[in-house]
């Protein structure tokens, strides 16, 4: 019945509610509809799926990259997710809104901790009963039961071992189940197109090898989700210090779940056992001497308020170069001049914009996000929304007087060009902050300054800062050689915050004036869009 399409069902569902209004007598005149959407509504689980953002993110990046890790906190919908994925790759059948990894039929895995895990998790999720006896209940999970081919079923007692699967294609998928306890030698000989490994396992860096070995030929995906109880790690470590840039790493809280109520995560935590609370709560490893900024939550964030009209505000920036791995950030900070207090109170990250622009991560397009000037090729019909400061100071980085690839202009220049108030000076860190520094631009100098006003309670992040706050978790100590260095990853809003908090007090405008409309008329016979024609996705 794959001929069925999702269109047809909604018309089939909508019938049916039509006719539940209409009362008693046109239920009885039409039977089959009503019985038709009942059907729908219990054997195709998938059409009512509506991803969360940080789900969207997720599947997206199987475009990019073959290797990909969830670290994700409990009960926000991190295996409910991932098996919606599974079935879209066994069948082929992909989601209107779908932008990440697609394969044709072959073979796929499911792996669990332990086959006890993979019959009552991986199994319940993707077939819909973790009991394989239990035939009526196939197909209410993510793979609807029209794609099942039944005499392919092998099974032993209430454990599933495999079976085929309908593919879009007119060919078959292959679904196999395994435990992580299992001998390699299960593994071996086989060629799949994509491998759901979900949670920590002992010998987990084995399973990845094999898992590794069976998709090179095939050029398959992996996907690893996982709520990380076993703590940081090789291969945790592994995958969220990734420099090679062929991993994809990415973290998930109960802030990220929007069906979680305050009240659902207040018992929650109530309940739960002290030392395990991040984790269950944020989805990472228990930090320990690796953490970077080793506070917690509460310690170094507040509650949003309104920055007063005297306070001094400044923007930080980092350039991104792809946009997708690197994304380009803006993040602000206040200084009250009464107290010496600082305050992260805005973030931007080129993502959220990126499925409108392409090029959101471009120093112009980051430029019109501040000034609040909608670019010439905005989309039609979309609201172009600014950051609510057009005039409020920016300082760069020093890759800010770097030329961009494809022009002849700086980065800065091009900001300025549209009318963004970009500091004429690069970053540095101030001599009276850090007299002994001898590096003005030192990346472990500036950490020690922001560390210790972290500690000493004088920069606060508002709760609304959540990528901040993400990056700020993972944010890691890692050995390089016999040295030990900031890891060069989750650090693209933390290098936007250094910048603004350090330099706040120094070079920020008044929140009164940077609110201030710009009124620019950009002439550029050699124009940016010109320029960067060739940049265009």
């Amino acid at each position: 019945m794959n001929e069925i399409t999702f269109e047809h069902r909604m018309k089939v569902r909508a019938a049916a509610r039509a006719l539940a209004k209409a009362g008693k007598a046109a239920i009885k005149a039409n039977p089959h509809v009503i019985r038709a959407a009942q059907y729908f509504n219990k054997f195709y689980r998938w059409d009512s799926f509506n991803p969360y953002a940080y789900q969207v993110k997720w599947f997206a990046s199987g475009a990019s990259y073959l290797l990909r890790y969830l670290s994700a906190a409990n009960r926000i919908g991190k295996t409910y997710g991932a098996a919606h994925e599974f079935a879209y790759h066994a069948t082929g059948q992909y989601p209107s809104w779908w932008k990440g990894y697609r394969c044709g039929a072959g073979t796929l895995w499911a792996v669990g901790i332990s086959s006890d895990s993979t019959r009552k998790v991986l199994q319940k999720e993707l077939i819909g009963t973790n009991d394989a006896r239990s035939i009526s209940k196939y197909g209410t999970g993510s793979i609807p039961r029209d794609c099942i081919i039944w005499d392919s079923i092998v099974r032993r007692g209430e454990t599933l071992v495999s079976l085929k699967i309908k593919h879009i294609s007119g060919e078959e998928s292959e679904i196999h189940f395994y435990s992580a306890t299992q001998d390699e030698t299960v593994y071996m000989g086989q060629s799949i197109v994509f491998a759901w490994i979900d949670e920590q396992s002992p010998n987990e860096q084995s399973l990845i090898a094999q898992c590794t070995a069976r998709t090179a030929t095939t050029k398959g995906c992996i996907a690893v989700t996982a709520t990380p109880e076993v703590g940081a790690t090789d291969f945790y470590v592994q995958c969220r210090d990734d420099t090679t840039g062929e991993i994809y790493f990415q973290n998930a809280t109960w802030d990220d779940a929007p069906h979680l109520t305050p009240e659902d995560k207040a018992s929650w935590e109530a309940r739960t056992p002290a030392y395990q609370r991040k984790m269950r709560r944020l989805g990472i490893p228990v930090l320990g001497v690796g953490a970077i900024y080793p506070y917690s939550d509460e310690e170094i964030t507040c509650a949003p308020f309104a920055i007063p009209d005297h306070w001094q505000v400044l923007s930080g920036l980092d350039f991104g170069y792809s946009g997708i791995s690197d994304p380009s950030t803006i993040v602000s900070c206040a200084y009250d001049p009464d107290t010496g207090m600082r305050y992260i109170f805005q973030e931007w990250g080129s993502e959220t914009d990126r499925e409108q622009y392409a090029n959101s991560h471009m120093p112009d397009y980051m430029a019109r996000k501040i000034t609040g000037i909608e670019p010439d090729d905005w989309p039609t019909g979309e609201e172009f929304i600014g950051l609510g400061m057009p005039s409020i100071v920016v300082k760069t980085p020093h890759d800010g007087n770097g030329v961009l690839p494809g022009t002849q202009q700086t980065r800065a220049e091009i900001m300025r060009k549209v009318g963004a108030n970009v500091h004429p000076l690069l970053w540095e860190i101030p001599e009276d902050l850090a007299p002994l520094e001898q590096h003005r631009r030192s990346l472990v100098g500036s950490i020690a300054i922001i560390a210790q006003w972290f500690k000493d309670g004088v920069l606060k992040i508002f709760t609304t800062c959540t990528e901040v706050m993400r990056e700020l978790r993972l944010y890691q100590w890692v050995k390089q050689g016999h040295r030990t260095v900031p890891a060069d990853k989750n650090n693209h809003f933390l290098d936007a915050l250094r910048i603004a908090a350090i330099r706040v007090s120094y070079d920020g405008e008044y929140m009164q004036y940077a609110t201030r409309k710009v009124e620019i008329d950009i002439e550029d016979s050699n124009s940016y869009l010109h320029d960067m024609g060739a940049f265009h996705l």
